[in-house]
């Protein structure tokens, strides 16, 4: 048995947490296996770290903040018992002392300021994979950090790069030839061709357990988090929310671009390429199956798994009589937000043509009508298309599950609850395949249309 372990920050959020993962690993290795360990830094420790990067572009940073993060670390190792290290010590000095007299300078846009954060907060991973490897060498695991930044080949987009998948695979596969150690391996991290530092995306660590996985042609991939698997709805909206045993490939894409954060969405592209099952545990529950996400299931009268949503969402809509029947327009208007690096969350058109809507975040609001004034001047000059409107405080709710490509009627249930809850819908998109329905509502009437779709929906079906 071939595997990946990836653990998050919740799983490593101080001593007790490292000396559970640690033996989660001890257990694992079983004669024959081979396993690899992907970790996150330490909870808490990249919250910090954007602060810091912000409180650096802004003119604010003191290095007292700095100081705070690397206290965290040391306690750790002082309460597991191992020696301080003083090449982290060395190296955050050095930082600190950067951070101080140069980068308060850097325009805050500025692709030299997006390059030093990713430097910046590669030390989380860092840290916390220097951490693990040597607690379990401390208890004769003969283990060694892995930097991802070596083998893991990225563009130059920092903050969110694109990952050259096969140059990637090539490295990894040659590193880990050469080394028989258990490889402890920072998550989040890769490098640019100039070798220059670039980070994946938050809760970017699923996305390298993937690419390592698919690299090594493992045979499962286990993502160990703090809650029992990916649940039927998020807990804080829910209460009677239960893990999910099962989801495809696909269903556990559309739970997490929907809002579901336990795992991160391009995770699943390498995965899904190899056919790699991935499970999602409880670090502090490990008894637990938790759930499984592979190519297919058996349905066994399934009809939906799950409900996710995201909050504080916009919506703004383009209509008119001059855009009926006139080819184009939508092309238009989705290349101009692209060239934006806008990114559209949902979208919706009549049928005749006369309104598109589109759902974006409140913070790309403003730069999306600046985009729309330039690209269709001529339109709103000429009347053909009326003045764009834009509604705010909604939220983007998603109901997900293979078993509805194959039942009729579920789609007038889901309006039908929210019609009998009065909650007024503003937007309504499916995708063509089916297992998703999607719809805009007001914040304020979100978690009441979640709770109540919950419990016709899965309260009901177990009872």
């Amino acid at each position: 048995m071939k595997e990946i372990l990836k653990f998050g920050g919740s799983s490593v959020a101080d001593a007790a947490c490292i000396q559970g993962v640690a033996q989660i690993i001890a257990k694992s290795q079983n004669p024959g296996d081979e396993i690899y360990v992907v970790l996150s830094a330490l909870k808490g420790v990249t919250d910090a770290l954007i602060k810091i990067a912000n409180d650096v572009r802004d003119g604010r940073f003191l290095p007292p903040a700095l100081q705070i993060v690397l206290d965290k670390h040391e306690a750790i190792m002082l309460e597991l018992g191992l020696d301080t290290d003083m090449e982290l010590v060395t190296s955050f000095k050095q930082l600190s002392t950067e951070m101080k007299e140069h980068l308060p300078r850097c325009p805050g846009a500025s692709v030299d300021f997006k390059m030093w954060k990713d430097v910046l907060l590669s030390f989380g991973e860092i840290l916390s994979v220097r951490i693990m490897s040597s607690y379990l060498k401390s208890k004769q695991i003969d283990a060694e950090l892995l930097d991802a930044r070596k083998v893991v080949i990225t563009d130059s987009n920092y903050g969110n790069a694109y990952v050259h998948y096969q140059k990637s695979y090539d490295r990894i596969r040659e590193y880990v030839s050469n080394h028989s150690r258990l490889q402890i391996i920072t998550g989040f991290l890769g490098a640019n061709e100039y070798g220059n530092a670039t980070t994946l995306g938050r809760s970017g660590s699923d996305y390298s357990a993937s690419i390592f996985g698919a690299a090594l042609n493992v045979d499962l991939i286990e993502i160990w988090t703090d809650v029992d698997g990916i649940l039927t709805a998020n807990p804080k909206i829910v209460d009677k929310t239960v893990p999910i045993p099962e989801l495809t490939y696909e269903e556990a894409m559309e739970l997490a671009h929907a809002g579901a954060k336990v795992i991160f969405p391009p995770t699943m592209i390498p995965a899904m390429y190899k056919r790699i099952p991935i499970v999602v545990k409880n670090t502090f529950r490990p008894e637990l199956p938790g759930t499984r996400i592979s190519p297919d299931r058996a349905l066994k009268g399934q009809i939906t798994v799950g409900l996710s949503s995201v909050s504080n969402v916009s919506l703004i809509r383009m209509q008119g009589a001059g855009m009926v029947g006139v080819k184009g327009i939508n092309a238009r208007l989705f290349t101009c937000l692209a060239d934006k690096g806008i990114s559209v969350m949902l979208v919706s058109q009549a049928f005749s043509e006369h309104s598109t809507c589109f759902a974006v975040k409140p913070d790309e609001t403003d730069l999306a009508l600046m985009c729309i004034d330039d690209e269709f001047a001529k339109e709103l000059k000429a009347k053909y298309i009326d003045s764009v409107l834009v509604l705010d405080d909604l939220s983007l709710v998603a109901v997900v599950g293979e078993g509805m490509q194959h039942t009729a009627g579920i789609a007038g249930l889901v309006f039908q609850v929210l019609g009998q809850e009065k909650i007024n819908v503003e937007a309504i998109a499916q995708g063509s395949s089916r297992r998703n329905i999607s719809f805009i509502i007001h914040d304020s009437e979100a978690q009441r249309a979640i709770q109540r779709l919950h419990q016709v929906l899965f309260e009901r079906a177990e009872a």
